[in-house]
């Protein structure tokens, strides 16, 4: 088997890349459900030092256990692995409602970590192994809407369901049937997969230690690694915190954010995608970063519904241009072979900013300081992420100038 960017026919929408896109956004929807949890857990009475670590517990599962994903999970086991993660995921969901004291909720919320880092994991070392590289920003692009069409959709879904089933716990009970269909995608993709063997792809296996050490030695890695950390923190507290603002200052439906910048965001993968290959990867980078960093300054002096939907709008803007390219610069800096390895170490800093970035905002809220201080916050990491992205972005400009200069 070759890889997808020795394939002399370059299609994007195949078999493998739908199955995938798919089965991560059934994954990524019984996580988004949990945009109401920092309420949930004040309805239950849990005491606010704990609320934080509650909501960091989900993604600290995934901190811990994506370092060691990263190596071992390979194109060879990775469709079991995700078969099983996706078993799991349906059982921690339904555990919720007989969860209600710390332990058993900090348990819950480990086991759901656990569970969703594995399928995300599994998922992203099969796609790298199948996106062309001169398609990897529309690749990217459109993948990434697979995490974002469930948060424009199930948070209204959420705020329909729960006066029906009468809490959140049942609620998330109810998704873990979406693992069903996830798993019946997964029957036909396997015995296509048995057809081309992805284990035994030369180059394709797991990355020694002396490529590991290499591999991080190298500063783009390192620059897009922290950058991704930085965006990655300061969208987790937009998330989670962004529901108890919205109503403090009359928001009606704090579901219409997610869903405005959500859908915002998908319209923008989907018009402007086609070009994301065409045009300078970095330097878009950058200037969405700046502008990401411009709308939650804005918000943090936020007042009424009205202008609260508008930056909902550009901040959604904003992260169709960001997320997406983050992913393709990586891809794009990253040897073949170390794709899956470096892919994953993304996704680690994600779930190291869904970590800090409640417990930031908890600590920020217990010291009384608000939440425009919480979104300065925010605005301010962003900004540092465009630094981190800049000499990337100046090193292209300098070598696309010399290309047009050797043409001339």
């Amino acid at each position: 088997m070759t890889t997808a960017e020795d394939t002399p026919q370059k299609r994007l929408w195949t078999y493998e890349f739908t199955v995938l896109t798919v089965v991560t956004a059934l994954g990524f929807c019984n996580i988004a459900v949990f945009y109401g949890f920092s309420s949930y857990l004040e309805r239950i009475g849990m005491p606010p030092v704990w609320r934080g670590p509650l909501l960091a517990a989900e993604p600290l599962a995934a901190c811990l256990a994506r370092p060691f994903l990263s190596v071992l999970a390979t194109p060879g086991n990775a469709l079991a692995l995700a078969r099983w993660s996706l078993v799991a995921m349906g059982a921690a969901l339904c555990c919720y409602q007989f969860a209600s004291g710390l332990p058993a909720l900090l348990t819950v919320r480990f086991l759901h970590g656990l569970s969703f880092v594995c399928l995300v994991s599994a998922t992203m070392t099969l796609l790298t192994t199948i996106i062309p590289k001169s398609l990897s920003g529309r690749a990217f692009g459109y993948f990434s809407l697979s995490a974002l069409v469930p948060y424009a959709t199930m948070p209204p879904l959420m705020e329909w369901l729960l006066p029906r089933v009468g809490n959140e716990a049942r609620a998330y009970a109810i998704t873990a049937w979406l693992v069903v269909p996830a798993l019946a995608l997964f029957v036909p993709l396997g015995r296509h997969l048995k057809r081309q063997p992805l284990a035994g792809v030369a180059g394709f296996g797991r990355p020694s230690l002396t490529e590991i050490r290499e591999n991080l030695r190298q500063w783009p890695v390192l620059l897009l690694l922290a950058a991704n950390l930085g965006v990655t923190t300061s969208t987790t507290l937009v998330f989670f915190f962004v529901k108890p603002f919205a109503l403090g200052i009359g928001v009606t439906d704090p579901g219409l954010f997610f869903t405005i910048s959500t859908v915002t965001s998908i319209m923008v993968r989907i018009v402007v995608g086609p070009y994301y290959d065409q045009w300078p990867k970095r330097a878009l980078l950058l200037v969405g970063l700046i502008g990401l960093g411009g709308c939650m300054l804005i918000f943090s002096g936020t007042t009424d519904e009205t202008r609260c939907l508008l930056v909902a709008a550009a901040y959604g803007l904003c992260l169709g241009v960001v997320m997406p390219l983050l992913n393709a610069a990586m891809f794009l800096e990253s040897p073949p072979h170390l794709r899956g390895c470096n892919m994953n170490l993304m996704l680690l800093m994600m779930d190291v900013g869904y970590v800090v970035g409640p417990v930031t905002g908890g600590a920020i809220l217990a010291a009384n300081a608000g939440y425009p201080t919480l979104f300065t916050v925010c605005a301010a990491v962003a900004v540092t992420a465009a630094a981190f992205v800049f000499p990337l972005s100046f090193r292209e400009w300098r070598e696309t100038r010399a290309k047009r200069a050797f043409a001339l």
